[in-house]
């Protein structure tokens, strides 16, 4: 019965690992990427933006303060 618990609650977590990882489309870049997204909502438009589009707004953003 352990071995059951255990095994269920490993597949629970792998599944739940990978739930995020799907692939998308940056809308700043323009490429296909997989990993950590931003939804981000400017002038009423949200845009998907990949994590390297993302710090590199946020340099930006910084470089102007």
């Amino acid at each position: 019965m352990k071995k059951k618990v255990i095994a269920a609650l490993l597949a629970t977590v792998t599944i739940l690992s990978f739930a995020g990882c799907g692939k998308f489309t940056c809308d700043m870049c323009g490429e296909e990427k997989s990993g950590k997204k931003h939804e981000e909502t400017i002038l009423g438009e949200t845009i998907t933006i990949c994590d390297d589009c993302y710090k590199d707004l946020e340099d930006l953003a910084n470089s102007l303060k």
